[in-house]
């Protein structure tokens, strides 16, 4: 699965669980920017591998 951020093409590694939004699948350089507000939780998806370790 790509991650869901717009015209972002990296497959999802994160899932981002946004208390004031749904729960998004992004890729991990998403992550580190999105992850950062207050709240939100990241989690990275299980079967992801090495996609964890590309960050764009």
């Amino acid at each position: 699965m790509d991650c869901t951020e717009t015209d972002c093409e990296r497959p999802a590694t994160i899932e981002l669980h946004v208390p004031w939004a749904d729960n998004r699948l992004v890729c991990a350089a998403h992550a580190r920017v999105l992850g950062r507000r207050d709240g939100v939780v990241a989690d990275p998806i299980t079967d992801s591998g090495d996609d964890l370790l590309e960050g764009g």
